[in-house]
């Protein structure tokens, strides 16, 4: 911790209960960064659910909601006093009173993470598109430093094409629990969810709302369709809008009697579910998938992730070393790679064994803060010389 500890805030479009990435991500920077004595604030948009928080959480009223994007222009004001503000991007609505202050106020220091390239189609896509190619170099030009989870997806991303950016990009992986989440067996448990114990354990976690359309579950039910007499059983962790669909599909499919759908499972029980299972798949389509924490998650447990080959998760998920990668929306290659993992026991196994010694390498959450300190404290004591 430095002598004088400066006062932070972190700016992110959705935080837990709530179950994504960024908030995820900016929980644990939260709480790691008050255990090291620092004063962090999160601000983050009000929804209609009543929630419980810590003092240092508040959830913001917006003039405009649309997903998680919420139009915030009171974050101007409440931003007063921070020596450092800390945005996770995209945030729309959110980002903008951010910039438009460091615009104004020069001496308060300002971290970007650019989380990922937010892809939809139709007219959300063409905003998404229409923001980057106007406000995405205003909000690169204001920003002291810029975190990207991994060079791969950096060098691919929409950031990459924005004159200056790259020179501001610090590589900052996310990190994990390794005492939580870590390999062991958990039979009772598995009883307990009504798992059959015969038969190899698939497991999928994600959300199964629109704002994770992503996530690639049909086609994973479509890739297990093609799987014939192969014995497997799959375990759901998720819960949303589109899950009444995804149940459709699995009837439709056949397969009811094979997936289990266990909704939004406790943050206690989580690890063990993990623990329950021998394959983790991550069939994620789109750019928006841009690291992989349940991959992570998966790896700290001892189990080999089967994911989809995009920028980033390939950083996660080391090919023919913790796991196999296979074309996005290729269900036939999926369901080849599942086969695979079924079938070659001894395979699945060393895949597994080595993902849990690349996530205490690479992944541990100790250095990765020390450096995130180091970041701000360089952030704090440059002299910027940018121009405005």
């Amino acid at each position: 911790m430095p002598d004088h500890t400066p006062k932070i805030a972190h700016i992110v479009c959705t935080y837990p209960p709530y179950r994504g990435g960024m908030g995820q991500v900016a929980s644990e920077y939260t709480e790691r960064l008050h255990e090291r004595g620092y004063t962090v604030h999160v601000f983050t948009a009000k929804n209609d659910v009543e929630i419980e928080d810590p003092e240092y959480v508040h959830r913001i009223p917006s003039i405009l909601h649309v997903g998680n994007a919420g139009v915030m222009p009171s974050l101007f004001r409440r931003l007063s006093g921070f020596d450092l503000v800390h945005l996770h991007y995209p945030f729309y609505g959110g980002a903008e009173p951010v910039i438009v202050r460091k615009a104004l106020r020069h001496d308060q220091a300002l971290i970007l993470t650019y989380h990922m390239d937010a892809t939809a189609g139709g007219l959300k896509g063409a905003f998404f598109h229409a923001h980057r190619r106007i406000l995405l170099p205003w909000i690169v030009g204001r920003s002291d430093r810029i975190l990207m989870s991994s060079e791969d997806y950096a060098q691919t991303s929409a950031l990459a094409a924005v004159e200056g950016a790259m020179d501001r990009v610090e590589i900052h992986p996310f990190g994990i629990d390794l005492g939580r989440f870590h390999p062991g067996e958990e039979t009772a448990f598995k009883q307990r969810l009504g798992a059959r114990m015969d038969v190899p354990t698939l497991l999928f976690v994600g959300g199964l709302d629109s704002a994770h359309h992503f996530k690639g579950l049909s086609v994973l039910i479509e890739a297990l369709a093609q799987m014939g007499s192969t014995p497997w059983q799959l375990l759901i962790v998720g819960d949303g809008n589109l899950r009444p669909g995804f149940a459709s599909r699995v009837r439709a499919a056949g397969l009811k009697d094979r997936v289990l759908f266990l909704g939004n499972v406790a943050d206690r029980d989580l690890p063990s579910v993990y623990r329950c299972a021998d394959i983790h798949l991550f069939p994620s389509t789109r750019r928006a998938e841009a690291f992989g924490l349940v991959a992570l998650e998966a790896a700290a447990s001892g189990i080999p992730t089967i994911a989809s080959s995009l920028p980033g998760v390939r950083t996660v998920v080391q090919d023919g070393a913790t796991g196999l990668l296979v074309p996005p929306e290729d269900q036939s290659e999926l369901a080849k790679a599942i086969r695979l993992l079924i079938e070659q026991e001894e395979v699945r196994r060393r895949f597994g064994a080595a993902a849990r010694a690349h996530a205490e390498e690479r992944f541990a959450w100790d250095p990765l803060i020390r450096r995130l300190e180091q970041t701000y404290q360089s952030a704090l004591s440059q002299q910027t010389a940018r121009a405005y």
